[in-house]
């Protein structure tokens, strides 16, 4: 079963992981100063997760294509991917999170890095 990871960094902000059904971390949020904040782009995620316009897909000065994941009418930024060998990677794992992040829990649980 997929699943909503929340933890805390070294500077306090609050981070959430989705975890895929085979346990592999397929998306990691940016930080936010609230754990509300952070619940709050989780249920943006679930909500969203399925639109093909919350993916800007980009590439690095490498050359390595990554994706950011947004709020659609702000533009905010809520995740920004690790950076992929080729575009069709990038979009098995955009797939993956479209697929698992609708039904996915939450952990109760708040973790420490």
């Amino acid at each position: 079963m997929a699943l909503f990871k929340i933890f805390v960094d070294k500077k306090g902000l609050y981070h959430f992981l989705l975890k895929s059904d085979s346990k592999h971390i397929v998306f990691i949020s940016v930080g936010f100063s609230t754990k509300t904040n952070c619940l709050k782009h989780i249920q943006t995620v679930k909500r969203n997760s399925v639109n093909d316009q919350a993916y800007s897909r980009l590439k690095s000065n490498y050359g390595n294509p990554y994706f950011k994941f947004r709020k659609i009418r702000t533009d905010e930024t809520i995740g920004i991917s690790e950076l992929f060998l080729n575009r069709s990677v990038m979009e098995r794992k955009i797939q993956e999170i479209k697929q698992t992040a609708v039904n996915a829990h939450i952990d109760k649980l708040t973790y420490t890095i």
